[in-house]
């Protein structure tokens, strides 16, 4: 056993900053305690070792007395626990913590102590006692010590999965760059002039030239339609929606069913990005960025105001024809982030809900519900979402080698074909931009790798490949045309085209990228490759992420890259319409149509015009406009002659407010020509000289509006031989002027002005009267004689059919005189009756909605009272709010009542049997002739030889009243029942 030593009693001591020194009152008082026989708690009495001094003597020079001390982790102040460790009439030395954790008193391991014994007679000091004197300290001469804090634990940085640090209104920032971003307009394609088309492709290679000695991302994406969002947008521009009726289809459940029809077929939008990194960010601007960010500000002000200089610069070129880009906003590059961290899967409707700016940690709330699982070698890469637990799997291909590409003469914009696929792609392409110097330099460095190569070969005595011989003769030829061209063909575009496939399974996925790589190589001669590192590949995708590898880059000039054109678009008509159908060209777009668009918001004329063969679908899509316009409450008139349309008003949702009227069972006068032009209200006018003006002015022209269809009607009654007579014209026009001008005058008015002018003229006129009369002895010939009743006219149904059923209608390519009796009264019928279609539009509210259908409107032509009639609907439908549905089997017939400039929407159906109908049709569509297009009119619903049953839908070629042109199919399956009452085909029943 060895003796303790001054130095292990300072080992067992406490820290050194909970000593404290002893006054010298403390010394005197503490000098000798009391001596005290009880035990210590542990039950034996602990001795000091051996050598330990017994008395105050005993003390080495220089120590300071000091309290006895029991130093633990759960005693700061140094308060005495064991009192039977304390020496008696002594005082200790410091002491210090042993690191090996010995006994709190001496300081000494268990092996140690075992070894220890005690000093006989040696006494303890009572616990009460210590315990007492503690206490007294405490509250009388203890002094406040100071505590050594806690080590603080370093707060951790988040993960980043981002290469972005901070999204600040169009710009994204990334620690070593910055890049704004602007959003694409999309623009017309199909059925464009190619003159058109080369003049837009060259001034987006203009504008992509004007970026040149910077990185461009074009990126395009797909958003999902947002049915909810159109289906209130309709709800709101319906004022008067009909009643629900037991059996029908409520107003709340028709919407509900166009909408799940949109999303079962997947309809997505396409936005097309494009972003200009042009700012390399020093260390200057990162350590800005830091320090702004600390105090809660991000990127500092003056790299900012350098931002938005520059992107001034940007907006001037970009702005222009051709791109036509805008600055895109947080929320959009929010979607475009997401949508690219998420390829192809289901998107939130809503974001984060905020446009303001995303600092370092915002950016990570759009990765949080993404994982990635991937592999180096794997062909797809799995993406789940951890919220929702919806799992895709993406498959990205790259553009390899590609043909010499004639756009827009033979082939579509090569980023835009994908388009033709059923379902959603995203496309991401990474190009540098190089000015003339560059591209030479880059030229002449292949070039001279070409010689090199050939000088190999001839070194050796070998014959080179010819491809070598054909890669410099082409880059002799760029380079011939980089020097005598235009500047825009000196510019280059090198860049990596990447092309995402997205399915729910990885065998689906391959699938879907198989066949797209199959289109592309049978189509467009283009070369899709599946390269290794998926998940780097697929990261490509996400704004400010580095390109993955530097592989199957393409050199092309930049009108090339122009002519890709992945903005290309397949839109038609309007956003707050009825769903009519989807585009059936190189995109699957929704159609929707409200027919008071052009009225209401373009201010312009409500005639549209539908033009196909018989059997054509021209009836049925007119009565499924008609059908879902009398839902929205909009007064409708249909002129069908066939009968079919009638059956709408047996569908049990608008049979309560509908009615057929036919013309071949109606009352007498029911045709009367002076009551089918209505008189103009004063009160439709404004209470103003100006518009008693024009109140005067209507009245004069409703007038000579009779006169003209009243001589028409008496020059169809008469027999051909006798109509063609230069007499007959002159003789009823001057009966005509004799009888006044009013909606209660009649024929038998015209008869009896006719008698009288014998005594003027000759017995031409009472010949003229006789052959009247006579004609009105025929059952339908009374319809034009007499005045109506009242309400025949006039009534306010949603719905009003009319119709001539069993009526024949005669062959406008044979002679009168070879018409019969019935054929001859058929064509003063139909005239009256468009005129008596429109009556009732002219006759009730003006500015109530109107939509008035006419078929077979060929039999208007050659009629001074027709062209009139059609000119004057087309020119009154804006005032009146009135849409204008006219149908007919050959576009001559519109076209030569001179019509066309005041046509808003144009429907044009199959026409495969003459090539000169389907010119005029193309014609009336506004797209050039001879140069293919009339081909696409014969296969507009084409049916298979090999398929026995007909087909289910009709398809059209549309221009909307903002002049886009495309083909569309036009889809009435989702509203219940319509087509089984639509149904014209002979033979077949509902």
């Amino acid at each position: 056993m060895r003796s303790a030593t001054p130095s292990d009693s300072v080992r067992s001591t406490a820290p050194s900053d909970s000593v404290r020194s002893a006054s010298p009152s403390d010394a005197v008082r503490h000098a000798s305690p009391p001596a005290s026989t009880t035990p210590p708690a542990s039950g034996r009495p602990q001795a000091y070792p051996q050598g330990y001094p017994q008395n105050p003597g005993s003390y080495p020079q220089g120590y300071a007395q000091r309290y006895p001390q029991a130093p633990t982790s759960g005693n700061p102040q140094g308060y005495p626990q064991h009192n039977g460790s304390y020496p008696q009439q002594s005082q200790s030395y410091p002491q210090a913590v042993d690191q090996r954790r010995g006994n709190v008193s001496t300081g000494r391991t268990g092996a140690e102590q075992k070894g220890a014994q005690r000093v006989p007679g040696q006494a303890l000091v009572p616990v009460k006692q210590a315990r007492a004197e503690a206490a007294q300290l405490q509250t009388t001469d203890l002094k406040p010590t100071r505590v050594k804090p806690l080590p603080r634990d370093k707060e951790k940085q988040p993960l980043r999965e981002l290469s972005l640090t901070e999204i600040a209104g169009h710009a994204t920032f990334t620690p070593a760059s910055v890049t704004a971003w602007y959003k694409l307009p999309g623009v017309r394609w199909s059925f464009r002039p190619d003159l058109e088309r080369e003049a837009l492709i060259v001034a987006i290679a203009e504008q992509f030239a004007g970026l040149a000695g910077m990185r461009v991302h074009l990126r395009r994406t797909t958003r999902p339609f947002p049915a909810d969002q159109w289906a209130r947008t309709v709800d709101q521009h319906t004022a008067r929606p009909l009643r629900t009726v037991p059996g029908g289809t409520s107003w709340a459940d028709h919407l509900v069913a166009a909408q799940r029809h949109l999303q079962q077929l997947s309809h997505a939008e396409g936005e097309t990005f494009l972003g200009i990194t042009f700012s390399r960010r020093g260390a200057f601007d990162q350590l800005g960025e830091k320090v702004g960010r600390m105090f809660g500000r991000g990127t500092k002000l003056s790299e900012r105001e350098k931002i938005e200089k520059r992107s001034l610069q940007f907006d001037e070129v970009l702005g222009s024809f051709g791109v036509r880009a805008r600055r895109a906003t947080t929320a959009e590059l929010e979607w475009l982030v997401y949508r690219s961290v998420a390829l192809g899967m289901s998107p939130p409707r809503l974001l984060s809900g905020s446009n303001d700016e995303w600092e370092s940690g915002d950016v990570l709330a759009l990765t949080e519900s993404i994982e990635r699982y991937r592999s180096p070698y794997g062909s797809t890469v799995k993406l789940v979402n951890r919220l929702t637990g919806e799992e895709k799997h993406t498959a990205v291909l790259t553009v390899g080698r590609m043909e010499e590409l004639e756009i827009p003469q033979r082939h579509e914009p090569w980023l835009h074909f994908h388009e033709r696929c059923p379902w959603p792609v995203e496309i991401s392409s990474r190009v540098d931009i190089l000015g003339p110097g560059e591209a030479f330099r880059d030229l002449d460095h292949r070039l001279r790798l070409i010689r090199s190569q050939q000088r190999d070969y001839d070194e050796h005595a070998m014959d080179a490949p010819p491809e070598l011989q054909r890669l410099a003769e082409r880059a002799l030829g760029v380079g011939d045309e980089m020097t005598t061209g235009l500047p825009i063909d000196a510019a280059r575009a090198h860049g990596w085209h990447r092309i995402a496939v997205t399915a729910d399974t990885k065998e689906e996925c391959l699938e879907r990228a198989r066949t797209l790589m199959q289109m592309y190589q049978r189509d467009m001669r283009i070369s899709l490759q599946h390269p290794k590192n998926q998940d780097w590949l697929a990261r490509e995708f996400i704004p400010g992420e580095p390109v993955a590898q530097t592989g199957y880059v393409r050199r092309m000039p930049v009108k090339l890259l122009a002519a890709a054109l992945p903005q290309a678009a397949s839109t038609v008509g309007d956003q707050r319409g009825d769903l009519i159908g989807r585009t059936a060209g190189t995109c699957r777009r929704p159609v929707f149509l409200d027919m008071h668009f052009a009225t209401e918001v373009r201010e312009k004329s409500g005639l549209s015009v539908f033009v196909a063969e018989p059997g054509g679908g021209k009836s049925t899509l007119m009565g499924a406009i008609g059908y879902l316009a009398a839902r929205r409450g909009v007064q409708v008139t249909l002129l069908d002659p066939s009968g079919p349309l009638a059956r709408l008003c047996e569908m049990p949702e608008l049979k309560p407010y509908s009615r057929v009227l036919n013309l071949t069972g109606s009352e007498y006068g029911t045709l009367a020509p002076y009551a089918l032009i209505p008189s103009p209200k004063r009160e439709h006018y404004e209470d103003s000289p100006d518009g008693q003006r024009e109140y005067d002015i209507a009245v004069s022209n409703a007038r000579s509006e009779r006169r003209m269809l009243v001589q028409d009607i008496c020059a169809m009654l008469l027999p051909p031989q006798i109509q063609r007579e230069a007499s007959t014209a002159r003789l009823l026009r001057h009966a005509a002027r004799h009888v006044p001008a009013e909606e209660d005058s009649t024929i038998e008015d015209i008869v009896e002005s006719l008698q009288d002018a014998e005594d003027h003229v000759t017995g031409d006129g009472a010949e003229l009267a006789a052959l009247l009369l006579d004609t009105a002895e025929m059952p339908l010939a009374k319809l034009f004689f007499g005045s109506p009743d009242k309400g025949v006219l006039e009534d306010d149904t949603a719905l009003t059919v009319i119709t001539m059923s069993g009526l024949r209608l005669p062959d406008l390519g044979i002679e009168r005189e070879y018409w019969s009796a019935e054929e001859a009264l058929a064509l003063p019928m139909l005239h009256t009756a468009h005129r008596l279609a429109v009556r009732r539009a002219y006759g009730g509210d003006m500015h109530r909605r109107k939509l008035v259908g006419l078929d077979e409107a060929h039999f208007m032509e050659g009629w001074k009272s027709g062209r009139s009639f059609l000119v004057r609907l087309a020119r009154d439908s804006r005032k009146w709010n009135l849409a204008a549905l006219v149908a007919s089997q050959n576009p001559k017939d519109i076209l030569g009542l001179d019509v066309q400039n005041l046509v808003s929407t144009v429907f044009v159906g199959r026409i495969a049997e003459d090539r000169e109908v389907a010119e005029e049709a193309l014609k009336l569509l506004r797209v050039p002739t001879g140069v293919g297009y009339e081909s696409v009119l014969a296969s507009l619903s084409e049916v298979d030889a090999a398929e026995t049953q007909k087909l289910p839908y009709r398809e059209f070629v549309m221009r909307d009243v903002d002049g886009r042109v495309q083909r569309i199919r036009a889809d009435f399956s989702w509203v219940r029942n319509l087509l089984e009452y639509l149904n014209t085909t002979p033979g077949e029943t509902k």
